[in-house]
């Protein structure tokens, strides 16, 4: 390996297949990683830093959005190339947090790969300055939910849609949002049970909007007290949304960015 040669990191359960293409990596004065499960890929991405990382989808089961962002804790700045299986339509918004990603669908000829690896390795990789705002979104409600993602992505934000307060409470340390808005009435653990779980866990750190069609005093106080920064009732017009979304985030610890910790 030349001194200071680019590194590329392949991340495959079907690691014979890119051998040739490995090989000619290599012959161009590329230093290749490669490894054939999850945990291998993390170990190898937080010790050596690759300057590009292929990931074929087939390798890890717990959806490429989840298996990135592990990967960005690592690897900031490395450009991630996303294999996806053939028919599959990327959810590029979703992704647009943990950028740069290229997004390619199977089957894509190693000539084709090649040219694509090559771009990224030529090209500057960002600073990580200017990253967009992640902000989680809990509701049962589908319509609703759907609704809410795409007003906030409209306006530039990473939206997060969650459908369960579990799957929430999953996606947090995952995805660390600067932002939450959770609706109050769901089964099971409602939003005020997910407001005080994740003040126990997280102290003051996130700031938590909660959403609901109960408007009396009682209830409003109930929500703060279990942890909300603002109570909104449902249905919200989008600039009331928007402007609770860019107030709180202002306001927020570190400015622009929340490093979720859970408290001791």
């Amino acid at each position: 390996m030349v001194e200071n040669s680019p590194t590329v990191l392949f991340g495959d359960a079907d690691l014979e297949g890119s051998r040739l293409l490995r090989e000619r990596l290599k012959d161009a004065g590329i230093f290749v990683l490669a490894a054939g499960s999850s945990r291998e890929l993390l170990e190898l991405a937080e010790r050596r830093h690759p300057d590009v990382i292929i990931l074929d989808d087939r390798l890890e089961s717990i959806g490429s959005q989840v298996f990135v962002s592990l990967l960005r804790r690592h690897c900031p700045t490395t450009r991630i190339i996303l294999l996806m299986p053939g028919g599959t339509h990327p959810d590029h918004e979703a992704l647009r947090h943990l950028e740069p990603i290229c997004s390619l669908v199977r089957p894509i000829s190693d000539t084709d790969l090649a040219r694509v690896i090559t771009a990224a390795l030529r090209g500057a990789v960002p600073s990580g300055e200017g990253k967009l705002p992640i902000v989680l979104c809990v509701d049962d409600d589908a319509l609703f939910l759907k609704s809410l993602v795409r007003i906030l992505r409209h306006a530039g934000y990473a939206a997060i849609p969650c459908a369960t307060p579990e799957e929430a409470l999953e996606a947090i340390p995952i995805h660390r949002p600067h932002l939450a808005f959770i609706d109050v009435l769901m089964p099971g653990m409602n939003g005020l049970d997910l407001a005080s779980e994740i003040r126990d866990h997280y102290g003051d750190d996130l700031p938590l909007v909660l959403l609901s069609g109960r408007t009396s005093d009682r209830e409003i106080t109930e929500g703060y007290r279990s942890g909300a920064d603002t109570y909104l009732t449902k249905p919200s017009e989008p600039q009331t949304i928007l402007r609770v979304a860019a107030d709180l985030i202002r306001r927020s610890p570190n400015g622009k960015t929340v490093l979720l910790r859970p408290t001791p």
